[in-house]
């Protein structure tokens, strides 16, 4: 179990209604990077959605939360590294099925941005939803659990969000909220 102050530093899908992203956006599929304890996984497997992934690079965790979930058919946790747990999953979720990402820009920022990337270069994410926490690495705000650490801040050429609008920003409608370490949302625009 993590420690109480830990927890106060995660983003969690509760801050969103999924039941209306759900509603208003189709999707079918979620596919999450970053495991950790399983919380979100578990979160989201309460929902209509026909299939949830969660890709968790830590053996242990993935390990615990397989287990933890195994009777659960409409839940897959695979243990990798984002990029080929990606190219994984996205071979199994057909190319016309709208998916909700919801993406951990830890451990690294440099990760985040191969991750969307790589889902752009693999399917058509028009449709897609996505859902980034840690926005705080990016850039500075009021957030609910205050400004980054300095042992998580990355170098100052590389903290800004352009990358989101070179890749989404023609099909998506991009915001952001400040809750807990800050979530960069972007949906499809309509």
């Amino acid at each position: 179990m993590r420690p109480a102050m830990e927890e106060r530093n995660l983003g969690t899908l509760a801050d969103f209604d999924l039941a209306r992203i759900i509603a208003d956006f189709g999707t079918r599929f979620l596919v999450e990077t970053g495991t950790g304890s399983g919380g979100d996984v578990e979160f989201a497997a309460g929902f209509p959605f026909d299939h949830v992934y969660s890709i968790e690079s830590s053996h242990k965790l993935a390990i615990q939360a397989a287990f933890r979930n195994a009777r659960n058919q409409a839940m897959t946790i695979l243990h990798g590294r984002n990029g080929r747990g990606l190219k994984d999953v996205l071979n199994e979720i057909p190319a016309e099925a709208p998916v909700i990402y919801w993406l951990d820009s830890h451990p690294s920022a440099h990760d985040l941005e191969q991750d969307l990337r790589l889902i752009v270069s693999l399917r058509s994410a028009s449709r897609d939803v996505f859902l980034i926490d840690d926005l705080r690495i990016y850039q500075d705000g009021d957030y609910g659990d205050g400004p980054c650490p300095p042992e998580q801040q990355i170098p100052p050429y590389r903290r800004n969000l352009e990358f989101v609008g070179e890749l989404l920003g023609a099909s998506h409608d991009i915001s952001t909220m400040v809750q807990r370490t800050g979530y960069l949302c972007a949906f499809p625009r309509s």
